[in-house]
């Protein structure tokens, strides 16, 4: 007996269905480190694709003062950030 691929035909909404399934199935079966490197290898291959512009803007909308902080941390190396406690 051969373990040949059964041939399936699903409709677009099972297709849907069964791609939410599985990847349902994927998450729970990750452990937290996993997850968070899997979220954070996306978003820094989504950000990859960003121009600089865009950047811009998605880094402003997040927090209007991280941006200007992020370019003085990479442009003057021995500032040191305050801790705000």
């Amino acid at each position: 007996m051969t373990n040949s691929p059964r041939k399936v035909s699903l409709t677009a909404e099972q297709l849907k269905e069964l791609k939410r399934d599985y990847c349902e199935i994927l998450v729970d079966n990750m452990d937290t480190k996993t997850l968070v490197q899997y979220v954070y290898d996306d978003l820094l291959s989504w950000c990859d694709g960003l121009t600089s512009e865009e950047m811009r803007e998605e880094v402003k909308n997040y927090d209007e003062g991280l941006f200007n902080e992020l370019v003085d941390n990479l442009t003057n190396p021995n500032v040191n950030l305050r801790v705000i406690k």
